[in-house]
C-alpha cells in the first residue's frame, strides 16, 4: 500500500478555484465552470454541454483541467472522484472539488477513480469527514489515503472494466426510463378508447 501523496505530482492536489459571488452563467463566455450540479446521477462523469459559462474572470493556467485530471468531490456527503476526459473547452472546477493529478508512471488515473470510489476508500474517508452542517475533507485526510497499487497492466484492465461497467449501468438505466414510459403509454392508452 501507498499513501496518495506518494503517487501524484509535486503540488498535484489543489483546491478547485474559490468564487466569491455566485456564478453568473454568461452563454458567450469562454470557460466553463464546473460546479455539483454538472455531475450525473451515477458519479462517473460530468454535463460538460450545460455548464455555467463565464467571461469575466481570469484563472491561474493550474485552474483548467487536463485531460487525465481526476476531481474528487471533497465537500458533502458523497465524496467520489471523477476522471477528466478529453475536453475540448476550456473548464475550471469550483472550489467544492480537489484536483488530482497523478503521476501516471505510478498509477493509472481511471484506476485511481476506480480505486478512490470503492468501500474500503469510502470508509476511509468517511472516518475523516469532519463539519456537522456540510461534511468536508481537508487536503491532508486526502494526502494521507491508502491505496492499493497493483502492477500497471492490472491497473489498465480494472480501470477498463470500471469504465465498462459504468457504461452498462447508464445504458441500463436509460433502458428502464424508456420501458416504463412504453408501459405506461400503452396503460394509458387502454383507457383513452374508452
Amino acid at each position: 500500500m501507498l499513501l496518495l501523496k506518494n503517487l501524484i505530482l509535486s503540488d498535484a492536489l489543489f483546491s478547485g478555484y474559490s468564487f466569491r459571488e455566485k456564478i453568473e452563467h454568461n452563454p458567450n463566455g469562454d470557460v466553463g465552470i464546473l460546479q455539483m450540479k454538472d455531475i450525473k446521477e451515477n458519479y462517473s462523469s460530468f454535463d460538460y454541454y450545460s455548464i455555467d459559462k463565464v467571461s469575466d474572470f481570469i484563472f491561474k493556467d493550474k485552474f483548467y483541467l487536463q485531460k487525465n485530471d481526476i476531481l474528487f468531490v471533497s465537500k458533502g456527503v458523497n465524496n467520489f472522484a471523477i476522471a477528466i476526459e478529453d475536453i475540448n473547452i476550456k473548464v475550471v472546477p469550483s472550489a467544492t472539488f480537489f484536483v488530482i493529478r497523478v503521476e501516471e508512471k505510478k498509477i493509472i488515473p481511471e484506476y485511481l477513480v476506480w480505486y478512490i470510489n470503492q468501500k474500503e476508500a469510502q470508509n476511509y474517508l468517511n472516518e475523516k469527514k469532519a463539519g456537522t452542517y456540510v461534511p468536508n475533507l481537508n487536503k491532508q485526510d486526502i494526502m494521507e489515503l491508502p491505496i492499493k497499487v497493483p502492477p500497471l497492466d492490472i491497473q489498465k484492465a480494472i480501470a477498463k472494466t470500471a469504465i465498462l461497467l459504468n457504461q452498462e449501468i447508464e445504458i441500463l438505466d436509460k433502458i428502464k426510463v424508456k420501458r416504463k414510459e412504453l408501459i405506461q403509454n400503452q396503460l394509458l392508452n387502454l383507457i383513452k378508447n374508452d
